[in-house]
Formats: structure tokens, sequence, C-alpha cells
């Protein structure tokens, strides 16, 4: 009812009465005005509705762009109503929306009237306020907790003492009287650190260290100048005319109002959690965001977590979507573009050529109908699409920082990664489609000009060829488009340019070599028919000189005959003495010949003769010399033995005398013992005597056997040289009569030639 006084506002919208109610189940329905917000929110608490209600209607200050929105909730501090749970869920909700909380009461200004406020000490317990040294959290204050940064998201506290009416007392210093919030602060918000009074004191540390700001207002009893209204009246308070209230209260109003616009402020999230650092301000979609996420938080009876990285996560959350949409769009926009771009250029020197070439192609089947664009207009359309996503990301986030992250990741997708970003994946679609496209539309241009070229009678010249291709290759280009234009020209193109001037040129040199043969032929005809007249007088020329050869022949064949028959007989006569002569000569040489060999064997036989009795003399000396060492060996050993005999019978003679019965004894024994091994060595060498003498004896027979079977050897060499030498006599015996045969058979041929 004392909203009345904003009529002096701009407002937006409808009026504060036709507000919904959206605080029942614990949700909010403020999606429904996500776009209506822009910055910041007033909170008013009037002990009038139950539950929270939003006015549909913004307040929109002169100057400004920030669209305040009020908030009415039921009477959260009654202890008579309602339960401490639902309070602190509606003070929490309203603390974490809100930039101003404004709290109005009737009361008397002292401690009782902070019986009001015990939900604040249920919210420190869901919001710690401090920090203790070692990182916990928790609703008590000590000497080592440090405030938390969840302070920073506290509104300012307006409290409002409505139809106040006390004289409050003078100050002891100056003897003037307290003012209502130096009252508050000096004498009622002191905290007595009394064991019964901590509940109380903990309300009174959360209003002053709590909130951004704590003021206290006053605002006196309404009346119609100096009278004050009528019960009837009060209840219809909305249908009296602000004129007519009188000039203190409207004054008190007005400051109120004042005061609490002044201190709103725009509702800002996500900053880094210094004092100095808010966030960035809120708008519309991220403050019903941020209101989801309250309503969340509120009911749930966890302690809710660190605001600031709840708020710069909610806002990271936001910018991840947001960054997705833009990619999304970039992507839709770009593909939707591309599809919508020509698949070749239809107007070509004010005609329909291309259309009419790629309608024929498409109706074959043999290009696609998705279009395709220029590299340069790719790039032109991408730098604009980018260029408005990009203007889009900054109107949705509006924390610089994920700005500028969100915005470089959106060019890094979409444009920056030279491999994996969608422009990049465009432009390869946009290459692929440009080269079916282009070989297409080269190869129907081609064809056409290739079937005149290769027409079976064609008389195309090379510079027409040329001309014609050319105009081809022009026409191609103004047809095509895309990034494979060139390419196909390069490749397409100039290989079948190449392929039929080949073929051209080798039906040039086909045609060049017809008509040079056929010149050829005609030259030839000429001089053949020249030969033959040639040929005809030639062979008169020849008749008469056969027969004049014929008579020539005849008589040389007479002269000759006679000639012959007198060098027949005078060749058959030296032909007889030459073989005369030979037989006799070669009868002496095979003479020579065997008397030579003759005395080669005899004098072979005579060395082998007495290379035998040298032999046989030689074994016979080593025989003699064998025996005689033999001999002298054999006496040589007797002769020591005899010594050695004497020489021990002494020695036993001599012990014999020297020694007893015991040693006699011995010594026999060992005498008969010397004995009986001087009896075996003896046998002993005599079987090696023995041994040896046959050993050269059979030494005696090997060699003689040796010598024999040398001896048969040598016979059977000497017997085989004869044998060689006597079959070399006989096949030059063999020789020399052949010869003499071959020449009398060459004499008897020559007769007879000389005869014929």
């Amino acid at each position: 009812k004392d909203m009345r006084a904003l009529e002096d506002v701009d407002v937006v919208g409808d009026d504060l009465a036709s507000s919904s109610r959206i605080w029942r189940n614990g949700m909010f329905a403020l999606h429904a005005l996500a776009h209506c917000f822009f910055t910041c929110m007033l909170l008013f608490i009037i002990s009038v509705y139950s539950g929270i209600w939003i006015s549909t209607s913004a307040i929109v200050r002169p100057g400004s762009n920030t669209y305040t929105f009020l908030l009415d909730c039921e009477g959260t501090g009654d202890p008579l109503e309602g339960s401490e749970t639902s309070n602190a869920r509606i003070a929490l909700t309203c603390i974490l929306i809100s930039s101003v909380f404004l709290y109005n009461n009737t009361g008397r200004p002292d401690r009782s009237s902070l019986q009001f406020l015990s939900y604040l000490n249920t919210v420190r317990r869901r919001i710690p306020m401090h920090i203790a040294a070692n990182g916990g959290g928790g609703g008590s204050i000590s000497s080592a907790a440090q405030p938390s940064s969840n302070r920073r998201n506290f509104p300012a506290f307006l409290w409002a003492f409505r139809d106040f009416f006390l004289q409050l007392p003078a100050r002891k210093d100056s003897g003037k009287p307290y003012t209502l919030e130096e009252y508050m602060l000096e004498r009622v918000l002191v905290k007595s650190n009394r064991r019964q009074d901590d509940e109380d004191d903990a309300i009174i540390d959360s209003l002053l260290n709590d909130f951004r700001s704590l003021d206290v207002l006053s605002i006196g009893y309404p009346k119609r100048g100096d009278v004050p209204f009528s019960p009837d009246e009060l209840s219809t308070l909305d249908s009296i005319p602000w004129a007519e209230f009188d000039d203190e209260f409207r004054t008190q109003i007005e400051h109120a109002i004042a005061l609490s616009l002044a201190k709103t402020a725009p509702f800002r999230l996500g900053g880094d959690g210094t004092a100095d650092d808010l966030g960035p301000v809120a708008h519309g979609p991220l403050f019903a965001s941020w209101c989801h996420r309250v309503v969340d938080l509120v009911n749930s009876e966890d302690v809710i977590p660190d605001l600031p990285d709840l708020q710069q996560r909610l806002m990271q959350g936001i910018a991840d979507e947001k960054v997705k949409e833009a990619i999304e769009s970039y992507a839709t926009q770009m593909e939707k573009w591309l599809d919508e771009c020509p698949v070749y250029n239809d107007d070509v020197d004010g005609k329909r050529d291309g259309m009419v070439i790629a309608a024929d192609m498409v109706s074959e089947n043999r290009i696609e109908g998705k279009g395709v664009a220029e590299d340069r207009d790719l790039e032109r359309q991408s730098l604009g699409v980018l260029v408005e996503l990009c203007k889009d990301l900054r109107k949705e986030i509006t924390s610089e920082r994920l700005l500028d992250e969100s915005m470089d990741r959106v060019k890094q997708r979409c444009v920056k990664d030279e491999h994996g970003s969608i422009l990049a994946q465009l432009r390869e679609t946009n290459a692929k489609k440009s080269r079916e496209n282009c070989e297409a539309i080269a190869r129907k241009l081609y064809m056409t000009f290739r079937s005149i070229v290769r027409e079976s009678d064609t008389k195309m010249s090379m510079k027409q060829f040329e001309v014609g291709a050319n105009a081809v290759e022009t026409k191609y280009r103004a047809i095509a488009r895309g990034p494979a234009v060139t390419s196909t020209s390069d490749t397409f193109l100039k290989e079948q340019k190449d392929a039929d001037r080949v073929f051209l040129e080798r039906v040039g040199s086909i045609n060049a070599l017809y008509k040079d043969t056929l010149q050829k032929k005609e030259a030839l005809d000429k001089d053949v028919e020249q030969k033959n007249v040639m040929v005809t007088e030639l062979k008169r020329s020849i008749e008469q000189i056969n027969r004049q050869h014929q008579q020539q022949v005849e008589k040389i064949n007479k002269d000759t005959q006679d000639k012959m028959k007198k060098m027949a007989e005078d060749h058959s006569a030296e032909l007889n003495a030459a073989i005369e002569k030979q037989k006799k000569e070669e009868e002496e040489n095979i003479a020579a010949l065997q008397d030579d060999m003759n005395a080669r064997l005899q004098k072979v036989e005579e060395d082998r003769a007495a290379e035998l009795k040298r032999r046989q003399e030689e074994m016979e000396a080593a025989k003699k010399e064998a025996d005689m060492h033999l001999a002298a060996e054999v006496a040589a050993r007797e002769e020591r033995l005899k010594k050695e005999e004497a020489a021990h019978e002494q020695e036993i003679k001599k012990l014999l005398s020297t020694a007893d019965d015991n040693m006699k004894r011995e010594i026999m024994a060992a005498e008969e013992k010397r004995q009986a091994d001087k009896v075996k060595f003896q046998a002993e060498l005599d079987r090696k005597l023995t041994d040896a003498e046959k050993k050269r004896a059979e030494e005696v027979r090997t060699r003689e056997a040796r010598l024999k079977e040398e001896e048969k050897r040598h016979k059977e060499e000497l017997e085989r040289v004869r044998k060689e030498l006597n079959e070399k006599m006989e096949l030059q015996k063999k020789k020399y009569l052949q010869e003499i045969d071959d020449l009398e058979k060459q004499c008897f041929n020559t007769k007879a030639c000389s005869i014929q």
C-alpha cells in the first residue's frame, strides 16, 4: 500500500497488482521473465502477502538502461506465522537474488525487535560468512576466522520502522537527540557478549558485517494534514490522492524510495572472489539461470558452497552452451549458404549457356545439384557469419575473460584449425564438389568440340584447333565455379587438348605422307613407262648381241678344246713323272724312319739292360754290407757280454769272499736270477736277430719284385712305343698313298675336262 509513491518513476509493463505468485513448490517461474530482466533487482519485504511475489513491470530511472524489479514476500520475521525453515528459505532466496533488502516492521527500536530477524542465524548456517584458519567453515565468529567471499553477494540492508512516533533520548556528549539510525547503531545494535544473548549478538553481527550496508529509516503514521486517517480510509489508502497525504509522510516515503533506488546496483555474477571484483553485469537470461540455481540451492539441506565459484561455474556452463550453439549455428549457416550457392555460372556473355549445359548434365546425373562457392566468397561468408556470432556472444556472455575464451574456442573450432575446423571441412567438401562439377562441365564442353576435331573427313588445321580449344577453355572458365576451376583446366582440359593436338599432328603427317606418296607414284609411273620402252629396245639389242656372242663362243670352244687337249697330254706326262718321283721319295723316307726307330729301340734296350745290371750290383753290395754290419754287431755284442760276464763273476767272487751265509744265499739267488735273465735276454736277442734277418730278406725280395715289375713295365712301354711308331708309319704311309691317289684322280679329271 506504500508503493503508490512510485508513481513519479517510469514503470514498464503492468501494474504491481497484476503480479504472479511463483513461490509455492520451491521453484521459480523466472524463465517466463528471463528476457525482460536486464541488470538488477530491488527487493521489498512487506508483511502483507504470503510467499514471494514479483512485479511484472520494471522501474526505469531516467537516463539509465537499468531495469529494476520489485519482489514482495510474506512477513518473514513474524514468529507467530510460518515456520523457521520457510522463513529462512524465503529470506535466503531474497538475499541471493537482490541488490537491496528492505525490511519494515512496526515496533520499538530496541533489542526485542531482533526476534523478527532470527532467520539470519539460519542463513548464516547455510552460507558461512567466515572461514576458519584451518580452511573449515561454520556459523560462529572467532578471532582466528577470516571473512568469506560470500559476503560480497549480500545486498544492502534497509530497516524501516513504520508508524514510528517515539521521541528518542538526547546524546550525553552534545545534548542533541539521537536520530533513529544513530540510536540503533550506537545503543541497540551492540553485542553484549553474554551467553544468554548469543543469538541476538549473532543477528547484530550479521546486520553489521554480512550485508553490503545498513541503513535505518523511520516512516510515521499517514495523515491527511494533521488529522489521522480513519480506519475505513486506512483500508482504502490506494484510492486516496497522493497530494492529500501530509508533507512529512510523503517526504519520508520519497526519502525511503530514493535511498532504496540509490542503493540498487546492476546485479553481477562470476567475479574472482575479491571485494573489488564482483564480476560482469548479468543480463536477463543469465540472471534467470542464476535464479534457477538459487532455488535448487535453497531447497537443499546442505551448506551452500562458495558463491563466487558457483557463479563462475554457472557462467562457464552458460558460456560453454553458447559456444556450442555458436559452433552449431556457424556450421548450419555455412552449410545452408554453401548448398544455396549456384553450381555453375549460368550467364556467360549475356547468354544462358551455363544453365543449359549444367541442366543437361544434371539430367544425366553427371553433376550434383548442390552449390559450389568460390574460395574468396566462402572466406567472406565465413568471416561475416563469425562476426555476427561473436556479436551475439558479446550480448550473451558478460565476462570479458569468458568472452575472450569463448570467442577463441569458436574461432578455433570454426576457422583457425587448419585441418579439423568446420571451415577446413567445408573447404574440402567445396573443393570435392567443385572438382566433380568442373570436370563434368569441362567434359561436356570439350566432348562437343572433340566430335568436330575427330570427324572422319576432318580438315582442321592446328591453328583452327588452338583457336577452338582456347574458346572451349574460356567458356569453361566462365561457367565453372569453385577452387577446382584452374586445376581442372590445367589437368583435364590440358590432357584432352594434348591428346587431340597429337591426333591432329598425326592426321596431318599422314595426309602429307599420302600426298607425297601420290606424287611419287605418278613420277614412278612415268619412269616405269620410260623404262618399258628402254627394256624393249634393250631386248632387241640383247638378241642381236646373243647371236654374235653365240658365234664367238662356238669359235672359242673349238680353239679351247684344241688347247685343252694339248695341255692334257702335256700335264699327263708331267704328272706321271711327279708321281713316280713322289713314290720314290716316300719309300726312302719310310725306310729312314724305320731305321731310326730300330736304332732308338736298340738304344733304349741297352740302357735298360745297363740299368738292371747296375741295380743288381747295388743290391748285391747292399746285401754284403748288411751281412758285414750284422756280423760285426753280433761279434761286438758277444765281446761286450763276455767282458761283462767276467767282471760280474769277479764281483761275485769278491762278494762271496766277504759275505756271510745269508748274503751268500742272496747273492746266489741274484746270480741265478741274472743267469735266467741272461738266458732270456739271449733268447730275445736271437729272436730280434732272426726278425731282422727275415726283414732284410723280405726287403731284398721286395726290391727284386719291384725291379721285375719295373722291367715288365719297361718292356710294355717299349712295346707300346714300337707299336705307336708302327701305327704312325702306317698312317704316314696311307697319307702319302692317298695324296698320290688324289693327284692321280686330279690328273684323270683334268684329262677328262680337256677331253670335254
